[in-house]
């Protein structure tokens, strides 16, 4: 087995195409229903593997705790009601960038994603007494389908394109960010996620998209031809914008389960 080391930084700037972005991270996003039922203190279930602070492997044991937690999220977490995410449905997804060369407002919808399940966790940074975890993520393959609208300039050019995309991404590697708090409720401690950020790399995409506004005219064909060629230099604008996008979900995914985990379930040392 070949080790991969995420190298993605958030603070990177931009390495992205508008749609193609906004799909990669909505593929390494999720969404979530609001959350109902909290574990007790003294729960285990199968799909939480608990650390323990002291150890002194303990981001590998965290490691081990996404990974773990893969196969559970294939089919959904009910009582934490966690949706599946094979295929990942997201029915919406805005973005919107108004500096540099690519200056868009994009919106994703009736999205279908399959790939993101197949995530490995690589690599884990850790500071539990500050609720900070960094995490370094891949995925092979990502294939996604669904609508799309844009409205703006690229390069000066004005742009205005809606219909249907399908899009693959291989090797994806990501590295999230998240900055966590401590809150409680009814006595009991949990972690709620304050802040996350995502940064993103990937080899190899494919696009296309079947205009209906241009339709079978020679703007069509241009946009399509345009959109394609283009796509790593549109990627690299929008990588901002798409990467506050997919932050969002992707925090509202986590905190529906942390605020719903008490912290001694998967740190069983904690106070």
């Amino acid at each position: 087995m070949v080790t991969r080391r995420c190298t993605a930084d958030v603070d990177d700037r931009p390495v992205s195409l508008t749609l193609r972005a906004s799909l990669l991270l909505a593929a390494i996003a999720t969404i979530s229903r609001p959350a109902e039922a909290v574990l007790s203190v003294n729960a285990t279930p199968e799909y939480i593997h608990p650390c323990r602070k002291a150890d002194a492997q303990f981001n590998n044991c965290i490691k081990e705790t996404f990974n773990h937690l893969r196969p559970y999220l294939i089919n959904g977490i009910d009582e934490l009601t966690v949706p599946p995410i094979e295929p990942l449905i997201i029915p919406k997804m805005q973005m919107e960038n108004g500096h540099g060369a690519v200056r868009v407002r994009a919106i994703l919808s009736n999205m279908t994603i399959h790939g993101a399940s197949n995530y490995t966790v690589l690599n884990v940074r850790s500071d539990m007494n500050k609720y900070r975890i960094d995490l370094g993520l891949f995925i092979p393959h990502i294939e996604a389908t669904g609508n799309y609208d844009v409205n703006g300039n690229v390069l000066l050019l004005p742009v205005r394109s809606r219909g249907e995309f399908w899009a693959s991404f291989e090797n994806v590697t990501a590295l999230a960010k998240l900055y966590g708090i401590e809150v409680k409720k009814e006595g009991v401690k949990y972690m709620k996620t304050e802040r996350l950020g995502i940064g993103f790399k990937l080899e190899k995409s494919d696009f296309k998209i079947k205009d209906s506004i241009n339709m079978q005219n020679v703007i069509g064909e241009a946009m399509n031809v345009f959109l394609n060629e283009n796509a790593a230099e549109i990627i690299e604008e929008m990588k901002p914008a798409a990467s506050q996008a997919i932050g969002k979900h992707f925090k509202n995914f986590l905190n529906n389960a942390f605020l719903q985990i008490p912290l001694k379930v998967w740190l069983k040392d904690s106070d």
